[in-house]
C-alpha cells in the first residue's frame, strides 16, 4: 500500500494543501479524497485539519493549531476578551470573533465556521501578562471599560503585587501609546504611595 493511500494524519493537527505533497504528487486530489473519507475536514480553502475523536464525536482542531497552519509558522498571539477578562481589571465583554495579532495579515477570516479578526500588530515574542494589561488599556473602548475604572483597578492590583512593575512599564513604553504610558506611570506612582 502506498503512502498516498494511507497518509499518517495526526488527530487535531491542521494541514495546508502543500503539506500533503509528502504523500502525493497531487495534494489537492488527496485532500478531496481524505475529506470524502472523513479523515480530514476543510477549515478554509487550502486549509484542513484531522478531527479528534472524543466521547461526544469528532472534535475540531484547536484555534491555535488552525492559526499555526494558516500563518505557516509565523508568529501570532490570541488576545481579546478571554485574555483581558482573566486579568481581573473589570473587563467582562465577549466577542463573536477571536482577536489575533500577527505579522502578516489584517482582516476577518472564517476557519471551520469560526470567525477570526486578524490584525497586523507588533507584539513581544512571548507576551507576558503585563503586555495583555497594556493591550486592554489600548482597547478599553472595545470592551466598554472606562479608562478611569481601568486606572483604579490597575492601581489596586499593583498594590496587591499582581504585576511586575518594571515589566509593566517596559511593555507600556514599547507597545503603548503616550497616554497609556502616562496612565501606567500614574498607577505605579499611586501604588507606591499606597504600599
Amino acid at each position: 500500500m502506498s503512502l498516498a493511500a494511507k497518509p499518517n494524519l495526526k488527530p487535531g493537527r491542521a494541514y495546508r494543501t502543500k503539506e500533503l505533497r509528502r504523500w502525493s504528487a497531487n495534494p489537492t486530489r488527496l485532500a478531496r479524497r481524505l475529506v470524502h473519507e472523513g479523515r480530514l475536514r476543510e477549515a478554509a480553502h487550502g486549509l484542513f485539519y484531522a478531527p479528534v475523536e472524543s466521547r461526544f464525536g469528532l472534535a475540531p482542531a484547536r484555534d491555535e493549531e488552525i492559526l499555526r497552519a494558516f500563518f505557516d509558522g509565523d508568529r501570532f498571539v490570541i488576545t481579546g476578551p478571554p485574555r483581558w477578562n482573566a486579568l481581573g481589571l473589570g473587563s467582562t465583554a465577549m466577542f463573536a470573533a477571536t482577536l489575533v495579532y500577527n505579522t502578516r495579515r489584517t482582516g476577518e477570516f472564517i476557519f471551520d465556521g469560526r470567525r477570526f479578526l486578524l490584525r497586523r500588530v507588533m507584539f513581544p515574542e512571548s507576551p507576558p501578562p503585563e503586555w495583555f494589561v497594556i493591550d486592554l488599556v489600548q482597547h478599553h473602548e472595545m470592551v466598554g471599560v472606562s479608562l478611569s475604572d481601568l486606572e483604579q483597578q490597575l492601581t489596586s492590583t499593583l498594590v496587591d503585587g499582581r504585576w511586575d512593575a518594571k515589566r509593566l512599564r517596559a511593555m507600556a513604553s514599547e507597545y503603548g501609546m503616550k497616554a497609556t504610558l502616562e496612565m501606567v506611570e500614574r498607577c505605579l506612582a499611586e501604588a507606591e504611595l499606597s504600599g
